[in-house]
């Protein structure tokens, strides 16, 4: 979750790790299961994770006694916190994808607190959010926005933001956190993720394979509230190896920022090649008039005023039919605005 200072009264970040490698297994319940009968409900109150009906699900608080999630019939389950410090939850699946997910219910967040359909992907690692509701504070609002994607009947604002040498579901990673927050907020509908994942691969947040759960999540913070929300859908698509399929044409190019400090940031850029592949690939490049070019590998520069052409290093020249190479850069410089990327093609 997004972190932000404590004396702020905004959500700060919980920082344990819920799924993927070395996640805890929750108990299963005491009694046996006949093939196809369903399980009673199961009140949750200590952290875990497993499945239950069907689903794979998630629970952590930091301030255990304060809040309590109901699993119930297949894809429902109910949540209610009384003055937690930070607590998160939720229904979905072992892996994420290109899904549509329906959902419906009521989330109350009471102040700080979210609902989104949440997960995180591996090389690279990224921990995404779609946003569908939450309190008086934006969660994405701390990070650089990349701008807005149409979906499913709204318009969502895309932010992208950092992580140093913070806990993963790898262990302690500095890593990229993607957001998609919805303008207008609902508890209810449906959510295409292959838009929103195209949305931001489009706007140069690269994404990697979904190796790790996705949940329909609810999130408090220093609150009290409840939420009782029911998964519709959400069915595995027949590959969940990646976000896109690289386009037919020469090449396509994403952008990411790797690294940042005071007055400097380290950047990378992903080339993929269409279905025809591609030799001597050109990607062009706008920095800002406050950020300069120091250095670059993997790729050779060209400078014509704050427009840097990248062409290859050599030896990545070139890239059969979905292959991809990478070249990064130093720039001294603010990392805001992030250097536009324009159409890779090729030389």
């Amino acid at each position: 979750m997004s972190e932000t200072p404590q004396d702020s009264g905004r959500p700060v970040s919980r920082r344990f790790v819920l799924g993927g490698a070395g996640a805890l297994v929750a108990a299963a319940g005491s009694g046996l299961l006949l093939p196809g009968t369903a399980r009673a409900d199961q009140v949750l109150t200590s952290n875990s994770t497993g499945t239950y009906n069907g689903y794979y699900y998630s629970f952590w608080t930091d301030t255990p006694g304060t809040v309590s999630m109901t699993l119930g019939a297949a894809g429902q389950y109910s949540s209610r916190w009384n003055n937690t410090n930070n607590w998160v939850g939720g229904l979905g699946w072992s892996n994420g994808g290109r899904r549509t997910v329906t959902y419906s219910g009521t989330f109350d967040p009471g102040s700080n607190g979210y609902l989104a359909l949440y997960g995180w992907t591996s090389n690279p690692l990224v921990e995404y959010y779609i946003v569908e509701n939450h309190g008086p504070y934006n969660p994405g609002s701390a990070g650089q926005r990349r701008g807005t994607v149409n979906a499913d009947g709204g318009t969502y604002t895309i932010y992208e933001s950092t992580r140093t040498n913070a806990p993963s579901v790898e262990g302690t990673r500095t890593f990229q956190q993607y957001w998609s927050v919805r303008n207008t907020k609902r508890s209810s509908g449906t959510i295409n993720t292959g838009t929103h994942f195209d949305a931001w691969q489009a706007a140069g947040m690269r994404m990697g394979a979904f190796t790790y759960y996705m949940i329909m999540a609810t999130e408090g913070y220093q609150s009290s509230g409840s939420s009782h929300i029911t998964l519709g859908g959400g069915g595995t698509p027949p590959d969940e190896g990646g976000p896109t399929t690289p386009p037919p044409g020469a090449c396509s190019a994403t952008y990411r920022t790797t690294n940042a400090w005071n007055n400097g940031f380290n950047g990378e850029v992903t080339v993929t090649a269409g279905s025809g592949g591609v030799t001597n690939w050109s990607v062009p490049m706008t920095l800002a008039s406050n950020q300069t070019l120091v250095s670059i590998w993997n790729g050779t520069a060209t400078r014509n005023g704050n427009v840097v052409t990248v062409t290859p290093a050599g030896h990545n020249r070139t890239l059969g039919a979905g292959q991809s190479t990478s070249f990064g850069f130093t720039v001294n410089g603010p990392s805001s605005p992030a250097p536009s990327v324009g159409s890779c093609g090729a030389g």
